[in-house]
C-alpha cells in the first residue's frame, strides 16, 4: 500500500535522490534499470516492470532537457500504470493508493479513497466527487482516452498554506472512447488505466 502523500512528496526531486531510489526499492527487490527517453521539454525514467514512470524537466526554464545532466533535472509528474489497458506494462504492485485530502475548491470537502486495480469511473467519482476538470478521448483512437482530473489539498492540518496536488485518472477500455463515453453506463463502468501525479497548475 502507499498514499497519494508518498507521491506528491517526490515531486521536484532529482533522479538520483534518496526518496525516489526508497520508492523503487520497496517496489521491488532487486535493482531497476530505467528505460530512458529523451525529448526536447521532458525525459521519461520508465519502469515498466513496476507499471511506473517518471517524467523529469529542467529545472531551469528555456533549456534542453534531453541534453541536461541529472542535476539538472527535476521530476515533474509521476505515472502510476493499472495493466487494465497497456499490456507493455505491469500493475504498480504497491496498490492500493489511499487519498485522504481536502478538495482544492469553495466546498473544501474531504474525500478519502482507496484504489486498487480494479477501481472504475464510477466508485472513483463516488470517493472523489464530480471532477474538476475531465476529458480526452475526442481525438485518433490512439490518443488519450477519457480521463478526469482533481486538484488536492495534502496537509490536511494547515490546508490554507498547502499547495494542492493534481490527480488526473485515465480510464481504461473502449467505453472510454467514443461520443457518449461520458454516459454514466461506459466510462463510469470503465476501470482506471493510468494515475498521474503533478503539481497543480494554474491553466
Amino acid at each position: 500500500m502507499t498514499t497519494l502523500d508518498d507521491f506528491a512528496r517526490l515531486l521536484g526531486s532529482r533522479p538520483a535522490q534518496s526518496q525516489i531510489q526508497a520508492l523503487l526499492g520497496h517496489a521491488v527487490s532487486n535493482s531497476l534499470e530505467a528505460e530512458v527517453k529523451a525529448y526536447p521539454d521532458v525525459v521519461y525514467h520508465n519502469y515498466r516492470s513496476i507499471g511506473l514512470s517518471l517524467q523529469f524537466e529542467v529545472s531551469c526554464p528555456g533549456k534542453n532537457a534531453s541534453k541536461m545532466g541529472s542535476d539538472d533535472l527535476c521530476l515533474a509528474a509521476i505515472d502510476i500504470y493499472s495493466a487494465n489497458e497497456d499490456k507493455s506494462w505491469t500493475c504498480f504492485p504497491m496498490l492500493p493508493l489511499q487519498i485522504d485530502a481536502l478538495r482544492d475548491d469553495s466546498a473544501s470537502e474531504q474525500v478519502k479513497a482507496t484504489i486498487t486495480q480494479a477501481i472504475t469511473g464510477k466508485d472513483l467519482v463516488s470517493s472523489l466527487g464530480e471532477p474538476q476538470r475531465k476529458g480526452g478521448a475526442a481525438g485518433p483512437p490512439s490518443g488519450p482516452a477519457a480521463w478526469m482530473e482533481w486538484s488536492l489539498k495534502l496537509d490536511r492540518s494547515n490546508s490554507n498554506e498547502s499547495d494542492p496536488t493534481t490527480l488526473q485518472i485515465e480510464l481504461a477500455g473502449a467505453g472510454a472512447r467514443g461520443a457518449d463515453r461520458w454516459n454514466a453506463e461506459r466510462a463510469g463502468n470503465c476501470k482506471w488505466a493510468v494515475i498521474t501525479v503533478s503539481p497543480h497548475r494554474t491553466r
